[in-house]
């Protein structure tokens, strides 16, 4: 997983509330395999930024020319509400995205892109509408995240604190998920399961 530490880069509004997981990952592409060079980049949002005659829809946002290679999302209430399909945070993920920033999140999507190196940051509804003001006013301006510091400074300079839990913040800035964590306990869990084998020889190995 890739560190998160700093970041500044182009962030784009998205203000549209209660946006699903079958929003953030429609359901038809759930059947396709995820893989290197085959991936969830142009599911991301697809029904929203595309219509029926698979045409970009010129009013949403990341079909604009200021917002292409935006790392951040602005969002309103309860983005990745829904179901728990883990895939929504592969889709944001996929599509380039490094943060969320919006007033709530759904709590297993939330927990879904911090395990695969996603910041969601939940900030008031005051400081989402000025970033998305500011935003509007001046296409692909930049939005500053520093995670240590625990921040988000506006494109105007403003800064906005945020809360995070600490152990889920640590892992973020170490670039560790709960698969590197267990990892890290490789040569206890090998000793555990030699002394085991010599004191308990009847139990099934998974040898």
């Amino acid at each position: 997983m890739k560190p998160f530490v700093t970041l500044t880069a182009i962030a784009a509004p998205v203000e549209i509330a209660k946006i699903d997981t079958g929003m953030i990952l429609p359901g038809r592409y759930m059947r396709q395999h995820r893989r290197p060079g085959h991936d969830y980049s142009e599911a991301f949002l697809h029904d929203l930024r595309f219509d029926e005659k698979e045409q970009p829809r010129a009013e949403f946002s990341l079909n604009q020319q200021a917002y292409v290679g935006c790392e951040i999302l602005v969002t309103d209430a309860d983005f990745g509400c829904g179901s728990s399909r883990e895939g929504a945070a592969y889709a944001v993920l996929d599509f380039g995205l490094r943060a969320l920033i919006g007033p709530s999140f759904g709590d297993i999507f939330y927990a879904n892109c911090l395990q695969n190196g996603i910041l969601p940051i939940v900030l008031p509804y005051e400081a989402i509408h000025s970033l998305w003001r500011q935003l509007r006013q001046t296409p692909g301006s930049t939005i500053t995240i520093d995670l240590p510091e625990q921040s988000v400074t506006a494109p105007d300079g403003s800064v906005f604190k945020f809360d995070i839990n600490a152990l889920r913040k640590q892992r973020l800035v170490e670039g560790v998920d709960d698969i590197d964590v267990t990892l890290g306990y490789l040569s206890a869990i090998e000793a555990f399961e030699t002394t085991r084998r010599g004191s308990m020889p009847w139990l099934p190995t998974s040898e």
